[in-house]
C-alpha cells in the first residue's frame, strides 16, 4: 500500500473541482458528440449491429462469417458485439432518432468515462485528488483521444472498459476486505465492455489484472502482511471475488457476440490470434510513404503515440521514468513498476509479435490511460524538489500552462481534433504528406452539410454526389428524394457521372499532398484546420470526360482526343484525364501535344510512376531517347521507393 506519509497535506477542494469537471465531461461530450462525422469504419459497424439483431430475432446467420462479402467485411465476427449490438437496440426503441446521433452519443459517454476513471485510478495510486485533475485534463485536452472518443466505436469504449477494470481490480487489492463486491461489479461491467468490444483486448486485461496482483502483493509489505496475518484466507477471498467478476464480465461480452457463442472458449482464443497479426493487408501511410500494414517499421506505433499527443503529457512521462528512485520512494516499487509494464508491454509485444498494424495508434488507445497516469504522478516528485511548502504547487501550475496551448487548439479545431499533431513535427502543418490526416473521414459531415446548404438543385430534379469515402451515403439519409450517392475512386473521378465529388486526404499521393498541389484548385468547399485540407467538394463543370474515357476504352482515339481537348480546358486539374489526352493524342500520331498533355498530368502528380512511363515511351516513339531516359529514370526512381517500403 501507499504510504500516505510520502504525501503532503492537500486541500479537499480538489476532489470537488475533479467531480465537477467530470460532471460537465459527462454533460458536454455526449452533446457535441453530434457535431462529429461517421467514422471510416462505422458504416461497417452498423451493419454488423443489425446483422447480430437479426441473429438473434430472425435466424440470420450473416454475423457468424464474413467470407461472402468484400475485402472490409472480412474478418468482422472476430470481433465483439457488445457495442453495435446495443447501438441497434437503442436505435430499434428510438427509430426517429438517427442512428449516427445514438452511436455517437454513446461512444462520447465512453469516452468521457475513460477519461473519468484515467484520473480516479492516478487519484488511487497516488492518494492525491489534485493528481487525478491533472490526469484527468492532461487525458481529456489529448486532442486526439478527445476527437475519436466521439466516432470510434472500437478503440474508445475498449480503453474504457480497460481502464475501467484496472481501476476497480485496483481498489479491490487497495480496499481488502472492504467495499470487494462493489468493486466487483465494476470489475465485471470494465472486462464485460473491454472483452464484448475487442475480446483480445479483454484477454489481454487478464493479463494486465494478473500481473497487478503479483506486483501489488510481492512489493506492497502492508497488504503481504494482512495475507499472512489472515493465513492467505483474505487472498482467496479476494481472488474469489475477482474471478466471479471476470467470469460475468466474460457472460456479458460473450452474450452480444454471436460468433464467439459458438464456441465460447476457443473462438476467443481463435480471436485473440487473429488481432494479433491479421490477415488483411491495407496501405497504411506513414514517414511519406505508403507501405502495407504488416509491414511498418517497428517504432510505427511509439513514433504515431510520441508525435501526436500534448509534449507536456510526453514529457511527464519520461521525468517519472528518469526520476526513478524520487519516484519509488514517493509511491513505492509496485506504482512504478506496474505503470512502466502497464505502458510499454502491448507495445514491445506487437514489436516482437511483428503484429499488422492499422491506421495511426489508435489501436493502443487503452495504453494510454497508464501513459497519462505516469505524466500526472511526475507532477508531485516535482515539487519535492521545491524546499518550501508554499511552492509545491508550482509544478501544478506548470503543467497547466504547459497543456494549455493544446487547450486553445482542442476548442479552435472543433470537431476535428483528432488530427492533432504536436510541435515535435512541427504540427499539422509539418504531419501534411507524411502522416495521415484525417484518415478516418471525421470532416466528411461537415461537406455533407454544406452540400445541404449549397449544393446546386433544380426541383424535380435529383443530384448526385460521388465520393471515395465509403458510407458517405448516411448523410443523406432524410435527402433521397432529392440527392442520391455512389462511391467512386479518386482517379477515377472524371470517368464517372456526379454532380458533385468529395474527396479526403487518405491515400493520396505524398507529392501532391507535400506540394499543395491537392485538392485540386478548383474545389468549392475545403475543411481545413491550420490551412491544411482534410477533405474538399469538386463541382461539375463538363461531363465531356465521361464520354471521352468511353471513347479511350473504345480505342476511338480521334474522338477521345477532341473531347477530352475540350474537358481539360473546363477542368484543368484532373491529373489523369490530362494523362488519357495524352494517350489518345500519341494515338492519333499528334506526339508533341501528347508530351504537352503527359508533362501537364506528372506535374500535377509527381509521384504517379505511370505518368512517367507513358511520357518516357511517347519521347521514345518521337526518337528522342535523352528525355525517354530522364522519364523512365524518374519512373523507376518512384517504383524504387515504393518497392523498397514493401
Amino acid at each position: 500500500m501507499v504510504h500516505t506519509d510520502n504525501f503532503r497535506q492537500e486541500s479537499p477542494n480538489w476532489k470537488w473541482v475533479f467531480f465537477l469537471v467530470s460532471a460537465i465531461l459527462l454533460i458536454a461530450m455526449p452533446l457535441l458528440s453530434r457535431q462529429y462525422g461517421q467514422s471510416g469504419d462505422e458504416w461497417l459497424q452498423i451493419e454488423y449491429g443489425r446483422d447480430i439483431w437479426n441473429y438473434f430475432f430472425q435466424g440470420d446467420q450473416q454475423a457468424l462469417n464474413y467470407d461472402n462479402k468484400s475485402l472490409q467485411y472480412v474478418g468482422q465476427q472476430f470481433y465483439g458485439g457488445f457495442f453495435d449490438f446495443l447501438m441497434e437496440v437503442v436505435h430499434r426503441w428510438f427509430p426517429s432518432i438517427p442512428i449516427l446521433i445514438v452511436r455517437h452519443f454513446f461512444n462520447a459517454l465512453t469516452g468521457a468515462l475513460m477519461m473519468i476513471f484515467t484520473g480516479l485510478f492516478a487519484k488511487r495510486l497516488s492518494r492525491d485528488w489534485s493528481v487525478g485533475l491533472i490526469a484527468l485534463l492532461f487525458i481529456i485536452f489529448s486532442p486526439r483521444i478527445f476527437g475519436e472518443s466521439m466516432n470510434n466505436p472500437k478503440d474508445i469504449p475498449l480503453g474504457c472498459g480497460f481502464i475501467m477494470g484496472s481501476y476497480y481490480w485496483l481498489a479491490l487489492l487497495q480496499d481488502l476486505p472492504k467495499n470487494a463486491w462493489r468493486h466487483a461489479i465494476g470489475i465485471a461491467i470494465g472486462f464485460g465492455i473491454a472483452f464484448g468490444v475487442r475480446s483480445a483486448g479483454g484477454i489481454l486485461l487478464i493479463a494486465y489484472l494478473g500481473m497487478m496482483t503479483l506486483l501489488y502483493y510481492f512489493f506492497d509489505k502492508e497488504f503481504k502482511a494482512l495475507i499472512h496475518a489472515n493465513q492467505n484466507q483474505l487472498l482467496k477471498k479476494g481472488v474469489m471475488i475477482g474471478v466471479i467478476a471476470l467470469i460475468i464480465g466474460y457472460m456479458i461480452g460473450l452474450l452480444t457476440w454471436p460468433w464467439g457463442l459458438q464456441s465460447p472458449i476457443s473462438n476467443p482464443i481463435a480471436s485473440l490470434k487473429e488481432m494479433t497479426n491479421r490477415s488483411v493487408t491495407l496501405r497504411v501511410f506513414f514517414e511519406g510513404v505508403f507501405r502495407p500494414n504488416n509491414a511498418q517499421p517497428w517504432y510505427y506505433e511509439l513514433k504515431w503515440m510520441i508525435i501526436s499527443n500534448p509534449v507536456v503529457v510526453l514529457l511527464g512521462m519520461v521525468l517519472f521514468i528518469a526520476l526513478f528512485k524520487q519516484s519509488k520512494k514517493q509511491y513505492g516499487w509496485f506504482v512504478v513498476v506496474f505503470l512502466i509494464f502497464a505502458s510499454f508491454f502491448t507495445t514491445l509485444y506487437m514489436i516482437y509479435k511483428k503484429s499488422s498494424v492499422h491506421d495511426t495508434w489508435r489501436h493502443l488507445f487503452f495504453i494510454y490511460p497508464f501513459w497519462v497516469t505516469m505524466a500526472a504522478l511526475s507532477i508531485p516528485l516535482v515539487g519535492s524538489f521545491l524546499k518550501s511548502p508554499k511552492f509545491h504547487f508550482l509544478p501544478h501550475i506548470l503543467a497547466v500552462v504547459g497543456l494549455l496551448p493544446t487547450i486553445i487548439w482542442t476548442i479552435r479545431t472543433h470537431p476535428n481534433q483528432y488530427v492533432y499533431f504536436n510541435a515535435l513535427v512541427g504540427g499539422i502543418e509539418g504531419a501534411n504528406g507524411y502522416y495521415d490526416t484525417d484518415y478516418y473521414q471525421n470532416s466528411g459531415l461537415q461537406d455533407a452539410q454544406w452540400l445541404l446548404q449549397h449544393a446546386k438543385h433544380t426541383p424535380g430534379q435529383k443530384i448526385l454526389v460521388a465520393s471515395n469515402m465509403l458510407g458517405f451515403d448516411k448523410y443523406f439519409a432524410k435527402d433521397t428524394a432529392w440527392i442520391g450517392y455512389y462511391y467512386v475512386r479518386y482517379n477515377d473521378r472524371h470517368t464517372k457521372d456526379w454532380d458533385y465529388y468529395v474527396t479526403y486526404s487518405r491515400y493520396i499521393s505524398p507529392e501532391q499532398l507535400q506540394n499543395g498541389l491537392w485538392p485540386p484548385k478548383d474545389a468549392v468547399h475545403e475543411v481545413k484546420v491550420d490551412g491544411v485540407t482534410l477533405s474538399a467538394v469538386l463541382e461539375r463543370k463538363s461531363k465531356d470526360g465521361i464520354a471521352a474515357n468511353a471513347a479511350l476504352q473504345k480505342k476511338d482515339f480521334a474522338t477521345a482526343a477532341q473531347l477530352y481537348s475540350s474537358f481539360v480546358k473546363v477542368e484543368p486539374f484532373d491529373e489523369n484525364a490530362w494523362a488519357n489526352y495524352g494517350i489518345a493524342l500519341a494515338s492519333i500520331g499528334q506526339l508533341d501535344p501528347a508530351i504537352g498533355a503527359l508533362k501537364k498530368a506528372t506535374e500535377l502528380d509527381p509521384g504517379n510512376a505511370q505518368f512517367f512511363q507513358i511520357l518516357a515511351q511517347i519521347f521514345q516513339a518521337k526518337g528522342d531517347s535523352g528525355n525517354a531516359q530522364q522519364a523512365m529514370s524518374t519512373a523507376n526512381a518512384i517504383q524504387m521507393r515504393e518497392e523498397e517500403a514493401q
